[in-house]
């Protein structure tokens, strides 16, 4: 299940495959940790808390195995359903990723070409999440913040 796993997400523009430190392939975004897969049974993906906390009220995943008060989650992969489910909120790290490396003033082409927008249209998000994730959200003093940040 995670071969599945590790070969969609290295597909993905700007994505560097490597071994974690734990075990398991790591996944990165511009020096940034997108989330790993250890042995063919767990996912572990950080998000900032708010976006955490949507991801497990809506019953997608779980708080993270060891650190349960991080916006660290933990996605068991028991089925098909998981390992897609595992691919979706990934997805959903990388485009907040993506939407944080946009603002900065010098960017990677392939991250550049990324619709984030677009792409979360696309998405089965609940409405709390679509809001959060919105590239365009505005922060508490009315700028627009990376998605999720």
């Amino acid at each position: 299940m995670t071969t599945d796993i590790v070969s969609t997400v290295e597909s993905w523009p700007g994505i560097v495959v490597e071994p974690h430190r734990f075990g398991g392939r790591e996944f990165t975004l511009g020096g940034r940790e997108v989330g790993h897969v250890h042995g063919t049974r767990q996912v572990d993906i950080p998000f900032p808390k708010r976006v955490r906390d949507v991801v497990v009220g809506e019953g997608f995943t779980s708080k993270h195995h060891l650190f349960p008060e991080s916006g660290w989650v933990t996605k068991y992969l028991d089925s098909e359903a998981d390992t897609e489910r595992a691919v979706w909120l990934l997805r959903i790290a990388y485009l907040s990723h993506v939407a944080a490396l946009q603002r900065r003033p010098s960017v990677d082409g392939a991250i550049a070409s990324v619709d984030v927008a677009a792409e979360i249209d696309r998405m089965d998000l609940p409405g709390a999440l679509r809001d959060l994730l919105s590239p365009d959200r505005p922060d508490s003093n009315g700028t627009a913040t990376a998605a999720g940040r």
